[in-house]
């Protein structure tokens, strides 16, 4: 005879758990007191954050790195409200995050009673799916089920809410589930016949000037090579969406950077000047393409596996593709290999290579003046490994990653898209380093961002997490800052964080390694001490207040209206 605390442990560890991120409290108690024995055979790790949004976060930097579901817990009333933002931000991005929330007993529910807060309806619209469990018995059908939403079709989060009496409730008989079962739920249906297949590659092969966009789907399904390979066929260039960096290795000839709204302007004007779009994996979303008049004129191909992605376009989508990303592109890779290509496309590439010399003789400057971002993550890229892990928290320090950082291996780029959540950074990083305990983690962050969540450095030291934390240090809310400066004629107002703050000396009273690098080269040092020491480190960057993320775009803009030096404009 079982409890239900136990089944669920059982349950978790029967799907492939390794870890848990949380917070015990009173709804959950039943379920850390189970935990306790499993954690001391060493059957699953447990891992104490210091607030619950750091859990979720931490939940979801696992998944990124792992491609498998991350598992966060939280007792009832403010722990599982303090998931929601974490939640939120893995819905938005397409993270499999499976939370398990204490509740109050059956009887409180629906009294005011202490801690009592209606999860299912507070999260409902931001996972795939919530369930409140009310028998005991029912936790090992949930589970399961709970894996399968969180990881087929389009991933994200699932909720299991579990009342605090179901974990001490005697259960018989239990059915253990062999394959999920969920009435209703079905996958999306494959449609991709073959005719649609040869329809998007006839556009493809007579387009004199093809792109290819790339979104995090491609990371999902695992088909970089399918991408590469096609991108190889047709002589087309590559540009992504900021999620879609995790997918394409930067060393890529064909690959010219991120586009949108803080995108690379090589990535925008191709994206302008190109005839015929292929978009694989990716929603398009106001980031990526902030005016739709800006691809009225051109022909376009989505794959997705998600057909809301493709029927929702206020654009019109010439041939859609509804599946695995991974088998469908292996289909267009066959029948173009069938059909034969039409030209090389010589011009359009020689084109490409105009615009990007062109657009980072602009970039690459240094003045002498400060610390330039673009150094700094070039210094940190010579001094990492290949596979290093890099996270971000978000602000103009993503910005800057986005556009100067340089993905070498898939999967190794995470960062909050759709929500934009501060403080996302550091525990992103101890989930990755948690679920890749061999592969080098640095959170790429900003001092606004970081200090959000800045609590949670103790978790790195204690459970042995060697991250590696990069400040980027303008005492500034420096991306608001920027906003207010250029469009709100320069009326900057609540952004700044003050001169106080000792990062060193935060890191250290934490017992993490505090590093001040006020040259690149005290930053190759400091990173290679950290490396050598392998503790947690944060390593503080100056970077100048006025330094601006460029390229970005007026509010609204076009991709047209790509601003590539800085210059204060009135609003």
């Amino acid at each position: 005879m079982l409890i239900g605390a136990e089944l669920m442990v059982q349950s978790l560890i029967r799907e492939g758990t390794k870890a848990i991120f949380g917070i015990p409290g009173l709804s959950n108690m039943k379920f850390y007191d189970v935990l306790y024995d499993y954690t001391k055979n060493e059957s699953i790790k447990v891992i104490l954050v210091r607030h619950e949004q750091a859990a979720a976060h931490a939940a979801d930097g696992y998944a990124r790195a792992s491609g498998f579901p991350g598992v966060c817990t939280a007792t009832s009333g403010p722990g599982a409200l303090n998931l929601v933002t974490g939640i939120a931000t893995a819905y938005w991005d397409s993270s499999p995050v499976i939370a398990i929330t204490g509740q109050v007993p059956l009887s409180s529910m629906g009294k005011l009673s202490f801690q009592e807060a209606d999860i299912i309806g507070i999260m409902q619209h931001i996972t795939k799916f919530a369930i409140r469990l009310s028998e005991a018995s029912e936790i090992p059908k949930w589970v399961k089920n709970a894996f399968y939403i969180a990881l087929t079709g389009r991933p994200g989060p699932v909720v299991i809410d579990v009342p605090r009496d179901l974990w001490t409730r005697n259960t018989n008989g239990v059915n253990i589930p062999q394959a999920p079962s969920i009435m209703g739920y079905n996958g999306f249906r494959y449609r991709a016949g073959s005719e649609k297949v040869k329809e998007a590659i006839s556009l493809l092969i007579n387009a004199e000037k093809p792109l290819i966009i790339v979104g995090a789907g491609v990371m999902w399904s695992n088909a970089t090579n399918e991408v590469l390979t096609l991108s190889n066929l047709l002589n087309a260039p590559i540009v992504s969406t900021l999620l879609g960096k995790a997918a394409i290795p930067h060393d890529y000839p064909l690959y010219l950077g991120m586009m949108g709204y803080y995108g690379r302007a090589e990535a925008n004007q191709a994206f302008l000047e190109s005839d015929v779009v292929l978009v694989i994996g990716a929603r398009i979303s106001d980031r990526t393409l902030p005016s739709p008049k800006d691809i009225e004129s051109k022909k376009v191909i989505m794959v997705n596996i998600d057909p809301t992605d493709i029927e929702k376009q206020s654009f019109k989508i010439d041939v859609g593709l509804v599946g695995d990303a991974k088998n469908i592109l292996k289909d267009m890779i066959n029948a173009l290999t069938s059909l034969g290509k039409k030209n090389c496309k010589c011009e359009w590439i020689r084109r490409l290579i105009e615009l990007k010399e062109y657009y980072e003789a602009m970039y690459y400057q240094d003045d002498g003046k400060g610390l330039k971002p673009w150094r700094v993550l070039k210094t940190l890229r010579d001094v990492l490994p290949k596979d290093t892990i890099a996270t971000t928290g978000v602000g103009q320090h993503q910005m800057w990653t986005a556009l100067f950082w340089d993905v070498l291996k898939p999967r190794t780029f995470i960062t909050s898209g759709g929500m934009g959540t501060m403080g996302f950074g550091l525990p992103a990083a101890i989930g990755a380093k948690v679920a890749k305990p061999d592969s080098t983690v640095v959170n790429l962050d900003g001092d606004g961002s970081f200090l959000m969540t800045a609590n949670n450095l103790p978790v790195a030291i204690e459970e042995n997490l060697p991250v590696i934390s990069i400040i980027f240090d303008n005492r500034v809310l420096g991306l608001v800052r920027q906003v207010q400066e250029m469009f709100f004629n320069g009326r900057e107002f609540s952004v700044d964080l003050g001169y106080k703050t000792d990062f060193v000396k935060l890191a250290e009273s934490f017992g993490a390694l505090g590093f001040d690098a006020q040259s690149y080269e005290d930053l190759a040092t400091a990173v290679k001490k950290a490396l050598r020491e392998n503790i947690a480190t944060v390593i503080r960057v100056p970077i100048p207040r006025d330094e601006p993320a460029l390229p970005t775009l007026p509010p609204g803009g076009s991709l047209k209206e790509m601003i590539i030096r800085a210059s204060r404009k009135t609003g």
